[in-house]
């Protein structure tokens, strides 16, 4: 049976259609035995690491993977019927953002391999908080059968927690493994010699005494997670440390998560797909980090979806902005008004600026940029931040809804 609970924010007289679509990739899946499926969820990070995985993946066996910018409601099905019988690995990302989301998506297709990012406060309006997230995550490993395997973050507790829940074998990656985990360590691939500039990035990988360079075309040392994690799969399934370079070498960011813009007076990080407390903090370090002699300008839209903890979750937002080096903070409505009163009443040196909307939003900025500026913008895609990239960039076009693909 089919949660018709998925299709909640479908006009009624398409979701018929949706639903005739979802039996039939299940059906047709059945025509595709030698498919592995590879899973992606978690809070942050799950479209790069699709990605990543996939271009990984291509440099050995023929694979499949869906469109980034479409909804796991739509993107599952989609990528299945896509599929070829010569196709040999599936890149699906489980997204969710309700009670029983995860369970509609696996009874429509289990993973070979599940991947998990990290655990946040995510969608907690309707998982009630980072337990509930946590909760609804973990049903995608324990949907792994024991000759499967789980792909865990080391970095974070809640995948070590997940861990102890599971009979399917477990490959760890991440950056400092703890405890019992730094015993692994020797065997998880390691990270060294990053660098970035406004062009992306390039670090070096080390796994068992081989060594390989890889030209990573994204920003954010935060979104190395995605690239341990898809290298990782890649030595599941015995690719070389080589071929796992070349594959990340050619990995580009998802449209609108943290994308590089370069205009002639103003250079734009564009983060307008999406936003939540742990993903706006790692976008602001790269801001900083990227405009070490520039003025730096984040502009914030609302964390949408956050439920109980979202006025507690935008203080604490403003709360670490005040200790950061950006110089100019702009919020925009009056949700992420709470950033900016947190940022003030914690002494932020910069320059606070609020406003109602992105059409403000724009003329200030437009006054207070210069040569020398940096600009994050960053919010919930509902917010429709991606208005203030095309008036930036000075296009009047019409505006896409990422939710349902259609121009507003």
């Amino acid at each position: 049976m089919q949660n018709l609970d998925v299709y909640r924010e479908i006009v009624t007289w398409k979701k018929p259609l949706q639903v005739s679509r979802t039996q039939l990739a299940r059906v047709y899946l059945k025509l595709l035995p030698k498919v592995e499926v590879i899973g992606i969820t978690g809070s942050v990070g799950k479209t790069l690491t699709q990605n990543a995985i996939y271009s990984v993946l291509s440099q050995k066996f023929k694979t499949v993977v869906g469109d980034e910018n479409l909804d796991p409601t739509f993107r599952i099905p989609q990528t299945i019927l896509a599929a070829k019988p010569w196709h040999q690995k599936m890149i699906l990302e489980y997204g969710i953002e309700h009670q029983g989301d995860m369970d509609h998506y696996l009874n429509l297709v289990k993973p070979h391999i599940a991947v998990i990012t990290l655990i946040a406060p995510t969608h907690t309006k309707y998982l009630k908080d980072v337990e509930g997230v946590f909760a609804e995550k973990s049903k995608l490993l324990m949907a792994l059968s024991k000759d499967g395997y789980a792909v865990l973050n080391a970095d974070d507790p809640y995948c070590r927690k997940m861990a102890k829940m599971i009979q399917a074998k477990v490959w760890w990656y991440g950056r400092q493994p703890r405890g019992p985990l730094a015993r692994r360590a020797k065997n998880m691939i390691k990270i060294s010699h990053f660098k970035q500039d406004f062009k992306g990035s390039q670090f070096r990988m080390h796994y068992l005494g081989q060594k390989a360079t890889v030209k990573w075309k994204v920003v954010g040392e935060h979104q190395l997670l995605s690239a341990y994690a898809a290298a990782t799969v890649g030595l599941i399934y015995n690719l070389t440390l080589k071929q796992i370079a070349k594959g990340l070498s050619r990995v580009k960011s998802p449209l609108h998560r943290l994308n590089p813009i370069a205009k002639k007076n103003w250079n734009i990080l564009d983060d307008t797909y999406n936003s939540s407390p742990k993903a706006v903090v790692e976008s602001l370090k790269t801001l900083v980090e990227l405009g070490a002699n520039r003025k730096k300008i984040a502009v914030l839209g609302e964390m949408k979806d956050l439920g109980d903890l979202s006025i507690s979750a935008h203080k604490l937002l403003g709360g670490k902005i005040a200790s950061s080096k950006v110089n100019y903070l702009v919020t925009i409505g009056k949700v992420a008004s709470q950033i900016a009163k947190a940022a003030k009443k914690a002494s932020f040196k910069g320059k606070i600026i609020t406003v109602l909307n992105t059409q403000q939003a724009l003329r200030e900025l437009k006054r207070i940029t210069d040569k020398k500026t940096l600009i994050l913008v960053k919010g919930s895609r509902h917010a429709h931040l991606e208005r203030i990239i095309l008036g930036l960039l000075d296009k009047s076009t019409g505006i896409n809804c990422f939710h349902c693909g259609e121009l507003k």
